[in-house]
């Protein structure tokens, strides 16, 4: 939904109150009146995700003081319930989802927020580790729902992804859960999430991406993540560049943070990755763990999980929580992330994930060589215009049978014409095919020997996922 002129006071205006509601690609709203009900007055304002970010300034949903106020007349959920709080470029929601198994397998209540979604908004917000359901988030929706309306008259609106972490801590207080798991939308500093004081920060590994918004190198965004760093509040991260890391040193030495760094004060070792999923070894400060194994793919999984159980192991020295090793071995094995590394049996097999710009590239690159190096490869893209599609592109390797070439109803998506010419610049075979037929074009074109490699973004991923389990076809357990 595009935004509109500008307000005098910098912020843009919102939606026009008989724009179309953005509902379609819900694939609960047909099912569920009070869910669509709900959707439809969550969808009728700025959907900055739906935007492309260089053509417009943040200005809204980076206004953590208005936010603030927004809370505040709900009574300040955020402030009710202990929080572990995650930023990152890559791997905070993994990170999340698997301290949030370990806690769960514990016995702890959780509640977790995640973005994007892939099939139904409802995803993003998770209770107890399954997601909201539709009857609940209608409910709990339409309980905030005249809290924001009074906004609105006073042009104090919010984005959509404000309002539903408005009412992800809205529902995290009504469950009172006995720990909260939120990460962050975008950067750190001002993003509408950092108006929690939390238990833990985490800071996933951090890399070169939203840099119109946060900065051109990884010191500068590296800044702006640590600002989820509060007074004297541990803080675990993950591996970084020497730049990043400074920054994240300095952030934490002026707020007296104590901060555990893997790579320093814990190490990953022995990781190894099949298709029934990564196992790696992790040194604490605390002990040593052999033998961990996550269902997820890919040696970035092992450092998924390895900080999560380095955040697991803080939080229970600052007598936050308490796990035994078994029930922390239990938790990583019953993580599920769909979208991310997601295997679903069949012939072909197809691996769904929503590596979208050359850093995840990378990571599913590596992900491919360790598992399938012989097998060959049938890509199914969907990228968007405003990443480095080309970069992409060029990191994905062989052998490559062919590739399939589709676009998602998306504003932000690359049109599959120009998508197919930079995969033929590649020197691939290449097909163009709607997004309805662009499935069984790729199974066609893999037969039972090959594997279907459908990534490129999140909004394809989560566009096959929708068609599968419409279908009814394909195993989605996660190998």
């Amino acid at each position: 939904m595009a935004p509109t002129s500008p307000d005098p006071d910098g912020l843009p205006s919102p939606p026009e109150k008989d724009a179309s509601p953005v509902v379609g690609f819900d694939a609960g709203a047909a099912s569920h009146q009070g869910y669509r009900e709900a959707l439809e007055h969550l969808y009728g304002r700025l959907d900055l995700e739906r935007v492309d970010p260089s053509k417009m300034k943040l200005t809204v949903e980076r206004d953590i003081q208005r936010f603030r106020e927004l809370l505040h007349d709900l009574g300040d959920p955020h402030l009710a319930r202990p929080v572990i709080h995650a930023t990152g470029t890559k791997g905070k929601g993994s990170t999340l989802a698997h301290l949030d198994a370990i806690l769960n397998a514990t016995g702890y209540h959780t509640g977790m927020t995640l973005s994007p979604h892939l099939v139904e908004v409802r995803e993003r917000i998770r209770i107890g580790g399954e997601d909201l359901s539709r009857n609940d988030f209608a409910r709990l929706y339409s309980e905030i729902r005249p809290v924001i309306e009074e906004r609105d008259q006073i042009k104090n609106y919010r984005t959509v992804f404000e309002v539903l972490i408005a009412l992800a801590f809205h529902a995290f207080r009504h469950y009172h859960v006995d720990a909260a798991l939120v990460e962050i939308g975008l950067g750190g500093r001002l993003d509408a999430t950092n108006v929690v004081y939390p238990k833990l920060s985490i800071l996933t590994r951090i890399g070169l991406d939203h840099t119109h918004v946060l900065g051109d190198t990884h010191a500068k965004i590296a800044w702006d993540k640590a600002h989820i760093i509060k007074p004297d509040t541990p803080v675990v991260t993950g591996p970084q560049v020497p730049e990043a890391m400074r920054e994240i040193e300095k952030r934490a030495h002026e707020v007296s943070s104590p901060i555990w760094r893997m790579g320093r004060e814990a190490k990953l070792e022995d990781v190894s990755v099949a298709e029934e999923g990564t196992s790696f070894t992790l040194v604490t400060p605390l002990r040593e763990w052999t033998n961990l194994r996550t269902p997820l793919l890919g040696r970035h999984q092992a450092e998924n999980a390895a900080v999560a159980v380095l955040a697991a192991e803080r939080l229970q020295m600052d007598r936050h929580y308490h796990f035994s090793e078994e029930k922390l071995r239990l938790g990583l094995k019953q993580v599920r992330i769909p979208g991310r590394g997601e295997l679903l049996n069949g012939e072909p097999p197809l691996l769904l994930d929503g590596a979208h710009n050359p850093e995840g590239a990378r990571v599913l690159a590596q992900l491919l060589r360790d598992v399938w190096p012989d097998r060959e490869k049938v890509y199914l893209l969907g990228c968007n215009k405003d990443k480095d599609v080309a970069g992409f592109i060029g990191l994905m390797p062989g052998p490559v049978k062919a590739a399939v070439a589709t676009t998602v109803d998306f504003p932000r998506a690359m049109p599959s014409p120009a998508l197919a010419q930079i995969m033929r610049n590649q020197g691939w075979s290449v097909h163009e095919a709607p997004l309805d037929n662009a499935l069984e074009t790729a199974r066609n074109l893999a037969g039972p020997a090959g594997l279907i490699v459908a990534s490129g973004s999140l909004y394809l991923v989560g566009a096959l996922r929708r068609q599968i389990l419409q279908a009814g076809d394909g195993d989605t357990t996660l190998s």
